[in-house]
């Protein structure tokens, strides 16, 4: 069953592995100790490339290498990591959106896009290390 909220793949695999690199800050991580999911590498491995491009990764290339936090996990918000990612969040989130339906008319009222408005709210002022303090005591 889909989702009413839905969150890019590509998002969530970078809040995960920045969490865990915030978790296990003094160690280099290679790209499978990041995964969060069989089959995920490849995609994995393009967003970490997006991440160091945006200046929160530091990635080391050989046998040693593999990826870490280029700055503090509390200087992370989540919306960088979705801007770094996705290019923009959308608060507008109907489907027909600019297809010739207005969000005034929208048979849902305002839910979609005040859920839009909680999420974006959530991930401004929310960053990696506290998401790291959340879990790094679950065993996470």
């Amino acid at each position: 069953m889909p989702s009413p909220v839905s969150i890019p793949e590509s998002v969530s695999l970078a809040v995960h592995a920045l969490v865990r690199m915030a978790a296990e800050r003094d160690s280099v991580l290679k790209l499978g100790d990041l995964m969060v999911r069989p089959g995920s590498m490849d995609h994995l491995s393009k967003v970490m490339q997006k991440l160091v491009a945006a200046g929160m990764v530091s990635s080391r290339r050989g046998r040693s290498g593999g990826f870490l936090l280029a700055v503090d996990p509390s200087d992370i918000r989540l919306m960088d990591v979705w801007i770094a990612l996705e290019g923009t969040f959308q608060s507008a989130v109907c489907p027909f959106a600019g297809r010739g339906c207005s969000m005034r008319e929208c048979v849902f009222g305002t839910v979609a896009s005040d859920a839009a408005h909680l999420i974006g709210d959530y991930f401004s002022r929310t960053t990696v290390a506290d998401l790291a303090g959340l879990f790094m005591g679950k065993g996470n």
